[in-house]
């Protein structure tokens, strides 16, 4: 095997190896807000009421916090991709995900019991773009639903004939601007993913990579010498040819005599 195969096979080794200490969450929180764009007959019963309409009163007001892991947002030509946001050792559904509408409040958390998708973090080419989320909820004997897709949201009174009648409806920042007051977090060192810690399996091919490379090393300095040796050996053979050229024609003229 050549000396390139044996090196890039030990590196690859190596490299697998290790792999998986790189593979780190880097968790950000932010918050966010918006506004309620139009409402409709059940809104104030809610507390809620049009952001343009109330003078930038408490029931006009849309504001939310979200923890995610950056080390996951795409680069730029992606096109619209979720990511699905998960717990985190140590963190409070509300740090994870939290949207809080109107006065009275209502609010919707990461961990909800009626959450039916979601929620994710949404962007667009890189760039945030809002969540995906859905989830039912129940006031006054009245089943709702807060839709999430994107930028846009709506909330819809659920009525027992299966229609629905909108309640109210708006949007979020988004943009370069939509993440304000952004943290990094960063776990406790007990509370880092499994996947962030090498196994013994990793730590095993880790050691036969470290014994491939130096026997692989100390093969090449064995040959090293070796050449060495049998040069030095050709040189000392060609210096006593030239030191005594005749000597075999004289001890063939001795044996003459």
């Amino acid at each position: 095997m050549s000396k390139f195969f044996r090196t890039t096979i030990v590196s690859g080794i190596l490299g697998a190896a290790i792999l998986p200490a790189q593979a780190a969450q880097i968790y950000v929180g932010a918050d966010f807000s918006g506004t309620i764009l139009t409402t409709g007959g059940l809104a104030n019963s809610l507390g809620l009421q049009g952001t343009n309409t109330c003078n930038s009163c408490a029931a006009g007001t849309v504001s939310g916090h979200v923890l995610f892991d950056k080390s996951l947002i795409p680069g730029s030509g992606t096109g619209t991709v979720n990511i699905a946001l998960t717990p985190v050792n140590g963190v409070s559904n509300n740090t994870i995900f939290d949207m809080v509408f109107g006065s009275q409040p209502l609010g919707f958390a990461f961990g909800d019991s009626n959450v039916l998708s979601g929620p994710s973090i949404q962007f667009q080419n890189g760039v945030f773009n809002g969540f995906s989320f859905v989830e039912d909820f129940v006031v006054n004997d009245k089943t709702y639903e807060l839709n999430m897709q994107g930028s846009n949201w709506t909330l819809n009174w659920l009525k027992s004939n299966s229609t629905m009648d909108l309640v109210a409806s708006g949007s979020v920042i988004v943009g370069n601007q939509g993440l304000m007051h952004q943290t990094y977090f960063d776990p406790a060192p007990s509370q880092l993913p499994v996947n962030a810690v090498p196994e013994p399996a990793s730590i095993a091919l880790v050691v036969l990579g470290i014994w491939g490379i130096v026997m692989t090393r100390r093969r090449e300095a064995d040959l090293q010498a070796e050449r060495t040796i049998a040069r030095e050996n050709a040189d000392q053979d060609d210096n006593d040819q030239v030191r005594y050229p005749g000597e075999g024609a004289e001890k063939s003229a001795l044996a003459t005599a």
